[in-house]
């Protein structure tokens, strides 16, 4: 009979395989465009780049650890090596947070008319793309301090005084002066915060999208539709990847909340939580190729094939 960890094994494996290089490749594709062809260059290539990396990072420093725990390797990590793994881990988990609000944010600005009140920001944002990242790394160092105190690695105790328990690392419950339950409320309370401006940004590009529907219906005819339009698709595209942040996002926040509300423990419930934790930074990637229109797509045509193998190795290659 199959094992229950051997299961968890192979399905982290598939999606940090799949997770890794498809965000590998997306970022050697935008490297590539920027030094290669600079003209094809868009205002938001930068923030995925930069997304497409923390998404690394996060899978890299959760997935691996569990694959290499299912497929039987225990005791891997001394304290220090479990306190930095997961403080890495929160950082840029963090990191992809705000990294996907102010994609959302910056393509509203993007499509926003010239006649909008937004118009001001819009010249200036891009400039201080670079500044935005470093305000990120920075806060979320400060913000997840508390994980180095905290996270030790597994050890023959009673598991009950801990807050999270998993395979790898245990959360101690802290002290009165600082309640565990108070970082985990300021936390939550921090990416909500930007949650609520993915959403914000989400409802004003819907808007934004169902007011130029309305407009030009009337003009193009159907092999002109505006989703053709590559606004219009960018910002289809945006929307997609914050519904799919958000939900995966929650799922695992639920479970985190869940696991810490249990008195017994079960290592299980943060495995699954981590699971769904990196289905966005797996899924992502596969998303934004999908819908990149500089990307060369596979002709359905038979005969074609080679043709779309040489345009997508100039991409990458020669460009």
């Amino acid at each position: 009979m199959i094992s229950t960890e051997l299961i968890y094994g192979v399905a982290f494996f598939f999606q940090s395989a799949i997770g890794l290089v498809g965000n590998s490749l997306l970022l050697m594709l935008y490297v590539c465009i920027s030094f290669k062809k600079p003209q094809q260059k868009k205002p938001m290539d930068l923030i995925v780049a930069h997304l497409t990396l923390a998404n690394m990072v996060t899978l890299f420093t959760r997935g691996i650890p569990e694959i290499m725990f299912c497929f039987g390797m225990r005791h891997f990590l001394d304290d220090v090596g479990c306190k930095a793994l997961m403080y890495i881990y929160r950082v840029a988990r963090g990191v992809s947070v705000c990294t996907t609000s102010l994609l959302s944010i910056l393509q509203v600005l993007i499509i926003s008319p010239s006649t909008s009140v937004l118009v001001s920001i819009k010249v200036r944002v891009p400039r201080y793309i670079s500044h935005y990242f470093l305000f990120f790394w920075v806060t979320n160092a400060m913000i997840y301090i508390p994980v180095i105190t905290s996270a030790e690695t597994i050890k023959n105790v009673t598991v009950s005084r801990y807050l999270h328990v998993s395979h790898i690392y245990m959360v101690r419950e802290g002290n009165e002066s600082k309640p565990p339950h108070l970082f985990l409320f300021g936390m939550i309370f921090h990416d909500f915060i930007f949650h609520i401006l993915m959403g914000l940004s989400s409802t004003h590009m819907v808007l934004l999208l169902y007011r130029h529907r309305k407009q030009v219906q009337h003009i193009y005819s159907s092999s002109h539709s505006p989703r053709s339009f590559p606004e219009i698709k960018a910002t289809q595209t945006i929307l997609l990847l914050v519904t799919c942040f958000v939900l995966f996002y929650w799922i695992n926040n639920c479970i985190l909340i869940y696991e810490s509300a249990r008195f017994e423990k079960d290592a299980k419930w943060e495995t699954i939580g981590s699971f769904f934790g990196g289905c966005f930074p797996a899924i992502s990637p596969l998303l934004l190729v999908v819908r990149e229109n500089r990307i060369p797509k596979p002709y359905c045509i038979p005969g074609k094939t080679q043709r779309f193998q040489k345009d997508f190795m100039d991409v990458l290659v020669n460009s």
